[in-house]
């Protein structure tokens, strides 16, 4: 009897497993049309196409500003130690 019960929550645990992973899908879908349609309104742009150009320009800056910021906070936080 334990055993039938210990193999229904298992069974039960995979089921919860694979609905969560449905759901984590699911939320991740979502949130990357809700980026995507911010980025769009956010620019004025109705072309995908010109969308994508964009980001790959912009991506490079991006680059860019996160070197710098991270050699930013670098630096300050060796003044902060030396003090």
């Amino acid at each position: 009897m334990a055993k039938q019960n210990t193999k229904e929550q298992i069974i039960s645990i995979e089921e919860q497993i694979k609905k969560l992973k449905e759901k984590q899908k699911r939320i991740l879908i979502d949130s990357q049309k809700n980026i995507g349609k911010y980025l769009m309104e956010t620019w004025g742009v109705e072309d995908v196409t010109e969308a994508k150009e964009l980001i790959d320009v912009f991506k490079e800056q991006l680059h860019s500003y996160k070197e710098v910021s991270s050699s930013n906070e670098g630096e300050k936080k060796q003044e902060s130690n030396l003090s």
